[in-house]
């Protein structure tokens, strides 16, 4: 081991991962005086998760991130506030969500009829005055071991709206839609108990950048960064450290090895990389592993995938007031029985489509819609053609 930092001065600091968390701690350190770093990022480009599309003369369209959430002590909402980043009333990007339905969002049914207003709004204000009592933790103690989707099922079939058909449908939307919310496969798998453990910093949710997208808010960071420190394309295969003080001063604490062999020895290692990540590489990333408390927090974490489907027509069919369309089927993938059936992987593979909620409008974009998609059908759906896709979301 010895011969690996042989003519080499240590780094001090080595950041593993040049998405926002990567990107905002060497921004700080530098800040801090911190020159001598260098971040290390597997893929071809920085920013993780943010992917912004924006041809020439085009706003933004979001292929990843969408959002910034909250405002009070968010350091990224502050910072694109102060750059006049932020978009105008205008440009917001919203989707179709219980708790703000309007009636610009149009709802159909599997037939293709479209739903009375007032009826979609009899089910989406229950849902979001039950989603608010589960948040407050105000729910029976006997209760607190069940899933959300059960302690859902049982407020509606007790209440007053679950005689007709389409109530029932548009129930099932509403937890399709939480699904996205909480990035989940299922309000089933989602624990009751926990839920209302998350706190949301305040103000508003959704929060949208301007014309130049979370790209814009991305060269802030990357101006800020120290000449040559961002390494793309260097995907590290492991990071080597003592698991305890350093016992010679003769050679750095840790060293990162990439998977091409080069190693770079730092006094401090911070590894940003996402949870999937982690759960994926965790137990071959660490040498010697990660302590037998940090592995099994990794493992218990939960970690969805949600997946969004861009629709571009020639020209829009859905009238100038539309803000949405919304899918109500008779036998949804949020049911109860819609659960248990579309998990099977031949209902899966056949029927994904029925886990989108809907395609709501894109502003400033005028003739293409987004929908959102996730759990087990977003994962079956990103393994097909994008042809395919297409094609079974305008059939």
């Amino acid at each position: 081991m010895d011969g690996v930092y042989l003519g080499s001065q240590p780094l001090r600091v080595v950041i593993v991962g040049a998405g926002f968390a990567g990107l905002g701690a060497a921004t700080t350190l530098a800040k801090h005086g911190v020159r001598d770093l260098v971040i290390l990022e597997a893929s071809d480009r920085p920013g993780g998760r943010v992917l912004t599309h924006k041809p020439t003369g085009d706003p933004a369209l979001e292929l990843g991130a969408t959002w910034i959430h909250g405002q009070t002590d968010n350091p990224l909402y502050q910072m694109a506030k102060e750059k006049g980043l932020l978009a105008d009333d205008g440009f917001n990007m919203v989707t179709c969500q219980p708790i703000s339905v309007t009636p610009q969002d149009y709802f159909f049914s599997e037939d293709g009829k479209l739903l009375p207003a007032n009826e979609v709004d009899q089910v989406t204000c229950f849902f979001g005055q039950t989603m608010a009592k589960i948040n407050q933790q105000d729910f029976k103690p006997e209760c607190a071991s069940w899933s959300v989707g059960k302690y859902l099922d049982r407020e509606f079939a007790a209440s007053a709206i679950a005689k007709s058909e389409s109530s029932e449908g548009v129930f099932e939307w509403c937890k399709r839609i939480e699904c996205v919310d909480e990035a989940c496969n299922s309000m089933y798998e989602f624990s009751l108990s926990q839920l209302g453990l998350y706190t949301a910093l305040e103000g508003p949710f959704f929060n949208s950048l301007g014309s130049g997208g979370y790209q814009a808010l991305l060269n802030v960071l990357l101006d800020q960064l120290p000449p040559n420190s961002l390494r793309c394309c260097k995907p590290v295969k492991c990071v080597q450290w003592e698991g305890s003080p350093p016992t010679s001063k003769s050679k750095p604490p840790v060293v990162v090895l990439c998977e091409d062999g080069e190693a770079f020895p730092a006094d401090h290692v911070i590894v940003t990389v996402s949870l999937g990540c982690l759960k994926e590489r965790a137990s071959s990333l660490f040498d010697p592993p990660l302590p037998q408390g940090k592995m099994e927090a990794v493992e218990r974490l939960g970690f969805g995938t949600v997946a969004k489907i861009f629709l571009e027509f020639s020209e829009p069919f859905w009238p100038d007031d539309c803000a949405g369309i919304q899918l109500v089927w008779q036998q949804g993938p949020e049911s109860p029985e819609g659960y248990t059936a579309h998990n099977q992987e031949d209902l899966l593979r056949s029927e994904w489509y029925k886990k989108i909620g809907g395609f709501d409008c894109v502003p400033l974009h005028r003739s293409i819609l987004c929908g959102w998609i996730t759990g087990l059908a977003a994962e079956h759906m990103e393994t097909l053609p994008e042809k395919e896709v297409g094609d079974i979301c305008v059939r």
